[in-house]
């Protein structure tokens, strides 16, 4: 056996022996957990669970003990030789898999695990193990300083330009990044609000959904961004300015290996200022998660169905078990790298053959990522489909309202919805509060080369490179834009954002291609030019335009604003009296926009029908001071406050002129709210709080 197999061998060997023991220990976590059944907190199936530990540990033990055997005839050497034989990477990855599996099911039992960070430590252990082996082809020699030169020299000015790609992407990413977009957003918030339940501790299972659907993992990364940067609007977006920027040079490695470096090139740069990237790169929530997600796992998927290469199959299913942990849409994930790999079997009938224990390996290492979320929504389906359910035109009943409103036919709305879906990349302006851009997803200038990429993509359709990018576009948009309500609505329209970027990149190609034939040197100017102009029509648009145009957020969010700015500028102590209900409260997690910014400042809400509550429950009276805050609708119990607290002083904040929101334009100045403050000590309280309950 020569050194390099004794290598390979036991490297095989150390995973295998790691990952047992972890199976073992999450086995026996598993069923030592819970009180239904007494000794078990897992089904009764799972017990067979155990057999299959025990042969996975007979085959480690066998890889241990063959090499020791080799030359013996001895049937139990024949047996162990034999057992020796099974690829390790199904061993490494049946284990991994079980684990996961094992996970899972102690996660989602009754009554719940008490501390769910030593499932959390096994689960990435298992993830661990199958990155060790993907990886585990490379050799220590070649990490070292001058074999990486040696090997990267050739590269080192495509790996510049991608470094400083990537770099511009982070600084346009980062810069002024809690100022823009503003005001803070609800969403927001709310992401913010669950992060701060996950420090406190009374969020502690990373194997869930929750807000609308949201898998709460995504509020745990959040949470350990809050450690270094501290709780606050920075945090919260920094993760999603890093996924926005991380997605460029993945975008380029895809685009490269799908089409060529130009392509890739072009394509990379206009993402790295693409304005309806760089706006959700910007925002505090999960959906940029997507495109990066997609991205990395089309890459990944790409080069398994050239190459065949065990490694790089592994590596995409687990990225597509991932793609479960962001947004919505990366439940489609799935379904894209199914349909690449159909349709590449269809075009090359001998690639199932060739490729069907990469393709196993695939779902192995899918379960790996995926189970231990994917269980919980095999058991909780309302919350998997919870957005859907919420927000599609058939399971919310729009449909059938739209019918019996208008009259039209199920063809006719179904015609209109496609129109204005595909629509927003080029016509029709985003209709939902997380953006409201004055232009379409893609600007009028880009339009020029993306329609021309698209069609040239689609009279090449027939080749799998052309066909994956358009089933991505098409199908991100059916089922983000034509089976939603109220299209185009832009946070359900980002995973087609890397086939914009690749189409405008193959447009122009196309015209690059063109000038060259008619001039060698014309087709790099004519490239070179096309793109910094597309790139500064997007980053002025968003940097200049789009941050003082006011078309950011809805009305309540902006008094929410204002309401928060002035309030940081109280003293700590000040006991706050909301008289906002119905529509707005302060108290509780209330409108997230409004109250997690102060979330720990003391809130009272004063209802409409005049009880005084607040959530958590909070003293009403003390000496400090108070500051009692009016909406417009309920402005008319100030008069009676003055009376029974006077020496205050009364403060009116007004929502300027020309604000642009769901409701159209703010014709005129109005007032915000008012606020009458008696900031000396004081036992000051609403004239209802004898009444209160305080609960």
């Amino acid at each position: 056996m020569s050194q390099d197999d004794e290598m390979a061998n036991g490297k095989r060997l150390i995973l295998l022996l790691i990952l047992t023991a972890s199976t073992s220990a999450v086995l026996g976590y598993g069923f030592a957990q819970g009180e239904v059944p007494p000794e078990s907190a897992m089904p009764g199936s799972a017990r067979l669970l155990w057999l299959v530990a025990v042969a996975l540990a007979t085959v480690t033990l066998a890889e241990a003990l063959a090499p020791l055997v080799k030359d013996s005839q001895d049937r139990w050497a024949k047996l162990l030789r034999l057992a020796s034989q099974i690829p390790s990477v199904w061993c490494l990855l049946a284990t991994a898999c079980i684990t996961s599996f094992v996970v899972a099911q102690v996660a989602n039992s009754q009554p719940q695990p008490r501390n769910y960070w030593p499932l959390f430590a096994l689960w990435l252990v298992a993830v661990g193990s199958v990155l060790v082996w993907a990886f585990s082809g490379v050799r220590w020699s070649q990490l070292r300083p001058s074999a990486l030169k040696e090997r990267l020299w050739a590269y080192r000015w495509e790996l510049a330009t991608v470094t400083a790609m990537t770099a511009a992407a982070v600084i346009l990413r980062v810069v002024n990044l809690t100022s823009l977009p503003t005001p803070f957003s609800g969403d927001e918030a709310a992401f913010g609000q669950r992060a701060v339940s996950v420090l406190d501790g009374s969020d502690h299972n990373m194997f869930r959904s929750d807000l609308h659907g949201s898998p709460t993992m995504y509020f745990f990364a959040i949470a350990s961004f809050y450690k270094v940067f501290g709780v606050g609007e920075f945090g919260i977006r920094l993760l999603s300015a890093l996924a926005g920027a991380a997605t460029i040079p993945v975008l380029y490695l895809l685009l490269r290996q799908m089409f060529d470096r130009w392509v890739g090139l072009l394509g990379a740069l206009y993402l790295t200022g693409y304005h309806f990237h760089v706006h959700y790169s910007r925002m505090g929530l999960n959906n940029i998660g997507d495109v990066f997600i997609i991205v990395l796992t089309l890459y990944f998927a790409w080069r398994a169905s050239r190459s065949g290469k065990t490694s790089d199959f592994v590596l995409t299913g687990l990225t597509t078990g991932f793609s479960l942990y962001f947004w919505q849409a990366g439940k489609l994930t799935p379904l894209i790298v199914a349909a690449l790999f159909g349709y590449t079997a269809l075009r090359r009938p001998s690639f199932l053959k060739e490729n069907a224990s990469g393709m196993g390996l695939a779902l192995l290492a899918y379960g790996v990522s995926a189970l231990p979320l994917g269980v919980f929504w095999l058991t909780h389906q309302n919350e998997f489909l919870t957005r859907m359910n919420e927000m599609g035109i058939f399971q919310s009943g729009w449909i059938d309202r739209q019918q019996e409103a208008t009259g039209k036919s199920t063809i006719t709305i179904l015609w209109e919805q496609a129109v204005h879906a595909f629509g927003g990349f080029g016509r029709y302006k985003d209709t939902s509060p997380h953006y409201l851009a004055p232009i379409s997803l893609v600007d009028r200038l880009s339009l020029v080369p993306f329609l021309l990429g698209i069609a040239y993509a689609l009279y090449r359709i027939l080749e799998e490179r052309y066909f994956v990018l358009l089933t991505l576009f098409a199908g991100s948009i059916i089922a983000g834009g034509v089976l939603t309500v109220d299209p185009p609505f832009s946070p359900r329209l980002l995973p087609p954002i890397p086939v914009v970027a690749a189409m405008v990149a193959i447009g122009l190609k196309l015209v690059a291609d063109a000038a060259s034939r008619w001039r060698p040197a014309a087709g790099p100017v004519v490239a070179g030019v096309g793109i910094a102009a597309l790139l500064a029509t997007n980053v002025h648009f968003y940097f200049f335009d789009y941050r003082t145009g006011g078309y950011y957020s809805d009305y309540n969010t902006r008094v929410a604003e204002q309401v928060v700015q002035y309030v940081k500028t109280l003293p700590e102590d000040t006991r706050l009296f909301w008289y906002g209900a119905p529509r707005i409260y302060m108290s509780g997690t209330g409108h997230p926009a409004l109250t997690f910014p102060i979330w720990d400042r003391p809130r009272f809400d004063v209802l409409d029908d005049g009880k005084v509550v607040s959530n958590p429950q909070l003293p009403l009276t003390g000496d400090t001071p108070a500051v009692f805050l009016f909406l417009p609708h309920r402005e008319k119990e100030l008069q009676p406050l003055l009376d029974s607290c006077p020496g205050g002083e009364t403060k009116t904040f007004i929502s300027k002129a020309g604000r642009k929101g769901l409701n159209g334009i703010q014709k005129t100045a109005e007032t915000s709210f008012t606020a009458y403050e008696v900031l000396t000590p004081n036992r000051c309280l609403p004239l209802s709080a004898s009444a209160s309950t305080g609960g």
